[in-house]
């Protein structure tokens, strides 16, 4: 029997931001609103697998502290990463300077700041043998090959090897050798993959949205700074181009919230239950089947039938 695919939850990419994913994860799961496949990049590939692989007992994660997933995680030491300057004293702003010069010869020789010996053991005990058909929900987790410049799509082979391609942030984390493709985060074009869930023959989708907008005139101060601006200026720009494809976004109050700061897991994953719960009566408005009828009427009237697969070039992307 093929299993259905109506309903689909896209995660989206953020760093530490995800955990806010686990919040709404979790309330959604307490109110039967699973959705019948999940696609995600990045971090979001990280908790979309945790509840793939969990299903309904994802409630464990509410205290996700206690769980062995946090402790398998923090064996990535992330936190010793300087990410950006903050306000400091004239001592560690000169410690800091130091460290970022050694640091710019270690990014000039080597292509991430961790090597696979850092990671890939971590993924692998996070998800052991698991195959992505083991899973309780399917899951399809957005990759990006710098090869073919093609959005990647990965449902088949082991688990860890595809939330890891998904995770691989460029700089931070090496590429993932997958077959004749190298394979970085998937946010490099798809930070919200909502064509993933198109692809995989969704009808209602929900994308919950961690993205910050580029706030405008920001002072470009370095060259540095000048290729962060340009990058958070493309990533906004394939943001408004993928959340055409939801019918509805999610996106927790998290505020300034930065993409590596992993101490604030508990407001990351309470904003993203609040979320969830102040829009549960829009959520449930979305999965009804009188929306479904309506918004097939509304595509036939324009002779249109799923009219956002022609906003999708078979070009761009690969499943595997």
């Amino acid at each position: 029997m093929k299993k259905r695919k109506q309903n689909a939850l896209v995660l989206g990419g953020g760093g530490a931001k995800g955990f806010a994913h686990i919040g709404a994860i979790t309330f959604l799961e307490e109110h039967s609103l699973r959705p019948d496949i999940i696609c995600g990049t990045s971090a979001g590939a990280l908790a979309g697998a945790f509840y793939s692989l969990h299903g309904e007992n994802i409630g464990k994660f509410k205290k996700i502290e206690d769980t062995r997933e946090f402790a398998v995680l923090k064996e990535l030491n992330l936190r010793n990463i300087d990410f950006e300057e903050e306000k400091q004293s004239v001592f560690l702003k000169t410690v800091s300077t130091i460290k970022a010069k050694f640091s710019m010869i270690k990014m000039l020789r080597d292509s991430s700041v961790l090597k696979e010996d850092d990671v890939v053991p971590v993924f692998m005990n996070l998800f052991r043998d698991i195959k992505f058909d083991e899973l309780q929900i399917p899951l399809t987790c957005a990759a990006f090959d710098i090869i073919s410049g093609r959005d990647v799509y990965i449902k088949t082979g082991p688990l860890w090897k595809g939330v890891l391609a998904s995770c691989s942030i460029p700089g931070i984390f090496p590429p993932v050798a997958y077959g004749k493709m190298l394979l970085v985060d998937g946010g490099v074009t798809n930070r919200l993959p909502a064509k993933c869930a198109v692809l995989s023959g969704a009808k209602n989708i929900l994308g919950i949205d961690l993205s910050n907008p580029a706030a405008p005139g920001q002072e470009v101060y370095s060259v540095v700074n000048l290729h962060l601006r340009i990058d958070a200026l493309l990533a906004n720009r394939f943001d408004m181009h993928n959340k055409f494809f939801l019918d509805m976004v999610l996106k927790p109050d998290i505020g300034d919230m930065k993409w590596h700061e992993f101490n604030r897991y508990k407001f990351a994953m309470e904003k993203g239950s609040e979320k969830a719960a102040q829009l549960l009566p829009e959520i449930k408005r979305i999965r009804s089947r009188t929306y479904r009828f309506k918004k097939g009427i509304r595509s036939f009237l324009r002779g249109a039938g799923n009219e956002k697969f022609r906003f999708i070039d078979s070009n761009e992307y690969l499943f595997v």
